[in-house]
């Protein structure tokens, strides 16, 4: 019995030896196989997949970029043109206000011409107004001397009739 103890589990070891190598290891070879196709189509069908999502993200992100350059560009051209808008407006502000300086220079080259006639003439004015004046002085100093000289003239010959012998009454007759 001995024997049987080490004979019947190295029989059943051969026999699990056999059956292993000739039928369990093919199988599972052709499993491991199967699952490695499997699992390599998966990859395959992910790596479609993920170069399919690439190329969608790609497109996008182009898309997406195209967008946003022609947003960009856009918006540089509308700054632009308002900005060429403001330089236009700023240029016909500033010839218009260039002319408006140009007229009132004129109007106070004008102005100034005037206001220097105006006080000549009023210079001129107060000549004339102090020569008159003058003139009216000179003319009363003449009068009150000419006054004086009549009443000169007229006390001498008062005096002069007064003196004279034939302003006197005769003596008054003598009464006998």
């Amino acid at each position: 019995m001995n024997k049987f103890y080490v004979i019947f589990p190295l029989c059943l070891l051969i026999a699990f030896g056999v059956y292993y190598t000739q039928f369990a290891k093919p199988e599972m070879a052709a499993h491991d196989i199967a699952a490695a196709k499997l699992v390599a189509d998966k990859q395959a069908a992910d790596e479609v997949h993920r170069l399919e999502v690439e190329a969608k993200a790609q497109e996008d992100a182009r898309r997406q970029q195209a967008e946003r350059d022609k947003k960009d560009r856009d918006k540089q051209e509308k700054l632009q043109k308002e900005k060429d808008d403001q330089d236009r407006r700023i240029n016909e502000e500033t010839a218009k206000l260039e002319g408006d300086a140009a007229s009132l220079t004129k109007q106070i080259t004008n102005q100034q011409n005037e206001i220097t006639n105006l006080r000549n003439q009023k210079e001129t004015l107060s000549r004339e107004v102090f020569d008159s004046a003058a003139k009216v002085e000179l003319a009363k100093i003449d009068r009150r001397n000419a006054e004086l000289e009549i009443q000169r003239m007229y006390e001498m010959v008062a005096q002069r009739v007064t003196d004279s012998s034939l302003t006197k009454l005769p003596p008054p007759p003598v009464r006998k």
